[in-house]
């Protein structure tokens, strides 16, 4: 054949030529993309790694055995399920306690470590055990919050301040009131310098009425030349407690997006120093000190202030 091959030979070698198949697509492991348990190589490690992020090194199966709990001696199979031999899959399937939640999901964006003061023993019977760690201090403020425009019922809330360089992880809290125990409430998760407030229902004791007022009118050198819409608000409190307490009273004012649109506020109230989900930019804030057996009443409002042009018919006096 042609080049001095004869032709079953070349047939057989073009057969040989076929293109090898495509590699198969590459991903990672899936422990690499658990990220809150990746460490970042220092500068100790060899170069090939340094600067890489690597899983914990003491990591082993599904439960990582942290590096503070040196004398703590974990065995997956010493775990059990209720009714069934111990397995890693029969654990992960346990109801957590009430109020308690992971700590990759309380803790969130920060990392911490808890240095035991000792081991425990841990009995392998299938069910939750809860084992003290440590002891961290938090300051406690009892205060009171009533939002009467949703709702005209005062709730008590405990205002919680970490003053410690340790994280509180969220979970259960039981609530004493006079060495008596009270009520087992969810502790929201409390990083080193952090505030948090925890409700313990409704209190009784104490008594908030809400009322408004509209007065409209027209101002401007031509009879209708604006409309103004005077929203007041009065709200009243009543400690029947034996003890003075700390009211804060929250209200909302409208926001407007229209330049034209003015807004005034006429009251002494005051917005949140930092805006969260619970009191938004438009929340503005009472904080009232009632003595045992007091009364106070709260004005307030603010002055709504609509070119003509842009008031709507039948439609200013909503509230």
């Amino acid at each position: 054949g042609p080049g001095g091959f004869p032709p079953g030979e070349a047939r057989r070698r073009v057969g040989h030529a076929a293109p090898p198949p495509p590699p198969p697509g590459l991903a990672p492991d899936a422990t690499l993309l658990d990220y809150p348990d990746l460490v970042l190589a220092g500068p100790e490690e060899p170069a090939t790694r340094r600067g890489t992020l690597h899983p914990r090194p003491e990591r082993t199966g599904h439960i990582a055995r942290p590096a503070q709990f040196e004398r703590f001696e974990y065995e997956e199979p010493a775990w059990t399920a209720p009714g069934g031999a111990g397995s890693t899959a029969q654990l992960r399937t346990l109801a957590l306690p009430r109020h308690a939640v992971p700590p990759r999901e309380s803790a969130g964006s920060f990392d911490h470590r808890f240095d035991a003061a000792a081991p425990a023993d841990i009995p392998s019977d299938g069910t939750w055990h809860t084992v003290t760690v440590g002891e961290i201090p938090l300051a406690v403020r009892p205060e009171y919050v009533t939002v009467p425009a949703v709702e005209e019922k005062v709730y008590a809330t405990l205002v919680l301040a970490n003053r410690t360089d340790q994280a509180v992880l969220a979970g259960p809290a039981e609530v004493t009131v006079d060495d008596e125990f009270l009520l087992t409430a969810a502790l929201p998760t409390l990083a080193p310098g952090g505030t948090r407030r925890l409700g313990i229902g409704v209190a009784e004791s104490i008594e908030v009425a809400r009322r408004t007022e509209l007065h409209e009118s027209t101002t401007g050198m031509l009879k209708g030349n604006s409309t103004v819409l005077d929203h007041r608000v009065h709200v009243q409190l009543a400690n029947r407690l034996g003890r003075a307490v700390t009211v804060e009273v929250r209200e909302r004012v409208p926001v407007g997006s229209d330049a034209e649109i003015r807004i005034e506020e006429r009251a002494d109230w005051h917005a949140p120093t930092v805006s969260t989900p619970d009191c938004p930019p438009s929340t503005r804030l009472w904080r009232v000190d009632l003595p045992p057996g007091g009364r106070t009443e709260l004005d307030g409002g603010y002055l709504i202030k609509i070119p003509a042009g842009k008031a709507i018919v039948g439609g200013n006096r909503r509230n």
